[in-house]
């Protein structure tokens, strides 16, 4: 007959030699397991090493406790917070990925946002501003990596019209696309792009001429190119054209300034089915004959702009002639034959009488100092041989043959006739205060240029090879999306701050006007240099981690919860 099951645990000693001789004691605890019919061995403990001449447990020392080391670090977090929220509400960063992979689009964030938030300080600090500042690529990039890098996007062609389609496919519906130029100076002489051309800096360097595609609406650069410096703007429509046909855009109206305007180029538009609104001057003589029928129009108040009524408005409906040269031969017109067509364009003049004064006084000071130089005998250029003979009347009198210079004034009065008017051409927008409308914003695209040259470090890119200048102007072209957004985003905070809606109490409305007039203080770079302060401190202790960020004020913690952080 079998013993009766107890579940009593047996408490017992063993012995353990070691290799070296030693001879440790345990106290194990064990039990009978019914199911498997065994003793089995609950817990060991160590009792001590056996003393080989006296035979007594000697302890051992405790056995220190498994613990992580202590270890801690200091972020510039809000700033990285800040960055953050900017690649997820643009899709930058994930568009970058879907063109050029992981590891190549955590570099390029990486370097743009590490332009934006130290208003483009040079590449070779980056390596000592990434040890505090969390970023997209963790490993950190030094100088070298960033050359290997620019050179290596330089050359990834389709990564880049990828993500120009990607920023393209987030537009609004019918977006306004203002299409501009800038220069860009260099010193290298391996740039095979730059030449002596119109240089906008005036620093009399070789340039490249950097074309960019703007949307006006969203406040995003949508895509660029570069090309010759000596290239002229007015050539420089048709590729335009063919790379927005590239792009999944519902219906855009492409803005640009006189130097694109040539009816060469409105007939390319109408060819293509492109919708545009250009600024032409009134030295035009087609357009000239519209300001003189629309005169009388504009001299009343029934003309004054609503937003702007320093400026008066007037528009006509004309059918205009147009041409193209025919690169092949279709429709019975052969090859290099004019095809002529006739389209529906909106011609709206605008007339500014502050800008006829300013336009006024720049001639008569130009006018005085022809003079000036005329009476000095000093030598002209040919522009000013021209303007000294349509203006100025030479003759001598006496004996000597003294040169005596006066004014046409006959020839100033027809000139003083057209200050202060400019007109819009469009073949879409029919009414001439949207169109003065969407032209001022196409203004936003010279800032743009501007924070590209003096906030990107974009004046002089130290590269000495085409495909590094392509790869570092479109890293350059990346941190702009950022600063856009930023720019945007803090302008509607400040248009909602101060409101008396949504049933404020008065301290909630003074804590917003403290942060409306602290935000109009202060541009964008002073913006992220003071939440750049806000540091978080990581502490690693035996006790698990601990963690704590630098105090905010009111004002501070408002605009972040504005901002959505």
């Amino acid at each position: 007959m079998s013993r009766t099951y107890t579940g009593k645990i047996h408490v017992g000693q063993r012995r353990v030699t070691r290799a070296n001789g030693d001879v440790y004691v345990y106290e194990r605890h064990t039990q009978y397991d019914r199911e498997t019919q065994k003793t089995v061995t609950l817990k060991n403990k160590l009792l001590g090493k056996l003393d080989p001449e006296t035979g007594e447990i000697v302890p051992t020392r405790p056995k220190s406790r498994s613990k992580k080391e202590a270890s801690a670090s200091i972020e510039h977090a809000c700033l990285a917070d800040i960055l953050d929220l900017v690649a997820r509400e643009t899709g930058i960063d994930k568009g970058l990925e879907s063109a050029f992979g992981t590891a190549a689009a955590q570099k390029i964030a990486t370097i743009a946002r590490y332009l934006i938030a130290t208003d483009g300080a040079a590449i070779p600090r980056m390596e000592a501003w990434q040890v505090g500042h969390p970023t997209p690529y963790e490993e950190g990039l030094g100088e070298s990596a960033c050359s290997e890098l620019f050179d290596k996007v330089g050359k990834d062609g389709d990564g880049q019209q990828k993500f120009f389609a990607s920023r393209a496919a987030r537009l609004e519906t019918s977006p306004s696309i203002a299409f501009d130029s800038t220069t860009v100076s260099t010193y290298s002489s391996g740039q095979a792009e730059a030449r002596q051309g119109f240089n906008k800096d005036g620093d009399g360097l070789d340039t490249v001429k950097l074309l960019t595609l703007y949307s006006v609406n969203d406040r995003q650069p949508v895509a660029f190119a570069k090309q010759p410096g000596n290239v002229p703007d007015v050539i420089s429509i048709q590729n335009a054209i063919r790379q927005l046909q590239c792009f999944d855009i519902d219906k855009p109206v492409v803005v640009t300034d006189n130097g694109f305007y040539s009816q060469a180029n409105m007939a390319e538009f109408a060819r293509n089915s492109m919708k545009f609104l250009t600024l032409a001057s009134p030295s035009t003589l087609w357009i000239r004959e519209i300001v003189d029928e629309l005169r009388d129009r504009l001299d009343s108040v029934s003309s004054v702009c609503s937003f702007d009524t320093s400026v008066h408005c007037a528009s006509k409906m004309v059918m205009k002639e147009l041409s193209v040269v025919r690169q092949r031969s279709r429709g019975g017109i052969a090859a290099g034959e004019a095809e002529t067509f006739s389209r529906r364009l909106y011609v709206h003049v605008c007339y500014s009488r502050d800008r006829a004064t300013k336009d006024e006084q720049r001639l008569v000071n130009d006018l005085f100092e022809l003079k000036r130089r005329v009476e000095a005998g000093e030598q002209l250029s040919p522009a000013g041989e021209k303007k000294a003979e349509k203006f100025l009347h030479c003759s001598t009198v006496g004996r000597g043959g003294k040169l005596k210079v006066a004014f046409r004034d006959e020839a100033f009065r027809e000139a003083r006739k057209y200050f202060g008017f400019f007109a819009l051409v469009s073949n879409e927008v029919k009414d001439a205060e949207e169109a003065l409308k969407s032209y001022r914003l196409r203004e936003k695209i010279e800032e743009l240029f501007n924070v590209q040259k003096n906030g990107m470090d974009g004046s002089r890119p130290r590269v000495w090879h085409p495909d590094s200048l392509q790869g570092r102007l479109f890293v350059q072209f990346v941190a702009l999306g950022y600063h856009c957004y930023l720019t945007k985003r803090i302008g509607e905070i400040k248009e909602r701050l101060g409101t008396e809606k949504d049933g404020k109490t008065k301290t909630e409305l003074d804590l917003e006007v403290s942060l409306k007039k602290w935000l109009e203080a202060r541009s964008l770079i002073q913006v992220l240099e003071w939440f750049d302060c806000v540091k978080t401190t990581s502490v690693m202790t035996p006790r698990g981690m601990r963690r704590w960020s630098t105090e905010s004020v009111k004002r501070d913690q408002l605009f972040l919860k504005l901002l959505g952080i």
